[in-house]
C-alpha cells in the first residue's frame, strides 16, 4: 500500500492534540516511517471503507496507538446515516409553521404602515409598525423553539452524545448549539482520554431551506471561535478529535 501519511509532529497536524513524541523520540524518521506505514496497513485491512488519510489522521490524534484508533473507527462507522427526503422535510415545515405565519404578518403590517405613511397618516402608520414589530420578535421566538425541537427530534439521547445533528437549522441556530454542545461534552468526557465528536452539517444540497451556507459558517466557527482543528470524516460530517 502507498504511504498516505504527513510525517510531523502531532502538534502541527492537529493542534488540538498532545505533542506527538512517543515512537519518534528513540526510533530514526527511517523506522518511524515504517512503523507508521505498517499501522495503516493493518488499519486498512480492518476497516476497508475508510480513506487511508482518515485514518493517519485518527492514528496521529492518538498519538500513534492503535487500540483507541480502532475504537474510534468503530465508533465511526456505527455512525448511520442520517434520514432525509419527504419525512423531514415535512417535520421541518410543521416545526416552522408558527414562525413563517408571524413573519407574513410582520411583512403585511409593515406594509400598511408605510402605504399609511405615505397619505400622511403617522399616528396610524406609528400603530402599524408597532403590531408588525411585535410579530417580529414572536416570529424569532418561534424559529429559536422550531430550532431546538427540531435538534431534540434529530438529536435523541443516545446519539447525540457523540455526533449532534445540525440540519435543518439556519446557521444562527446552528452555531449556538455547537457552541452548547461542545461545552457539554468537553465537560464530560476526561481531558486525559482522547474523544471524538462528529458534527453532522450537511453537504450543503438543500439550498432551499438555506443550508447551504451551514458547512462553511460551522467550520469558520469552529477555527475562528473554538480554535478547533477538524477533518471531514465523510461528505457532511465533520470530525473534531479533542
Amino acid at each position: 500500500m502507498a504511504a498516505a501519511v504527513i510525517h510531523r509532529p502531532m502538534a502541527a497536524l492537529n493542534p488540538n492534540a498532545k505533542e506527538f513524541i512517543p515512537l519518534a523520540k528513540y526510533v530514526s524518521s527511517e523506522h518511524q516511517t515504517i512503523i507508521n506505514d505498517l499501522q495503516l496497513s493493518l488499519l486498512a485491512a480492518e476497516f476497508p471503507k475508510f480513506a487511508v488519510k482518515s485514518m493517519a489522521e485518527v492514528l496521529y490524534a492518538n498519538d500513534g496507538d492503535l487500540m483507541p484508533t480502532r475504537h474510534m473507527l468503530k465508533e465511526e462507522e456505527a455512525i448511520p446515516w442520517l434520514q432525509t427526503g419527504d419525512a423531514v422535510a415535512s417535520l421541518y415545515a410543521d416545526m416552522r409553521n408558527e414562525a413563517e405565519d408571524h413573519a407574513l404578518a410582520r411583512d403585511a403590517y409593515f406594509e400598511q404602515a408605510r402605504q399609511a405613511n405615505d397619505v400622511g397618516n403617522k399616528v396610524l402608520a406609528h400603530q402599524l409598525i408597532a403590531k408588525g414589530s411585535w410579530h417580529n420578535e414572536q416570529m424569532k421566538d418561534a424559529h429559536t423553539k422550531a430550532a431546538e425541537a427540531i435538534f431534540q427530534q434529530r438529536n435523541p439521547p443516545a446519539s447525540r452524545q457523540r455526533h449532534p445533528t445540525l440540519l435543518d437549522l439556519h446557521v444562527n441556530e446552528a452555531i449556538l448549539i455547537v457552541k452548547r454542545e461542545l461545552a457539554a461534552l468537553k465537560t464530560k468526557y476526561s481531558k486525559s482520554k482522547r474523544k471524538q465528536i462528529f458534527l453532522c452539517v450537511g453537504t450543503g444540497h438543500h439550498s432551499r431551506t438555506g443550508h447551504a451556507r451551514l458547512p462553511s459558517a460551522i467550520a469558520r466557527y469552529l477555527l475562528e471561535e473554538e480554535h478547533l482543528y477538524f477533518t471531514e470524516a465523510r461528505p457532511g460530517m465533520l470530525r473534531i478529535i479533542l
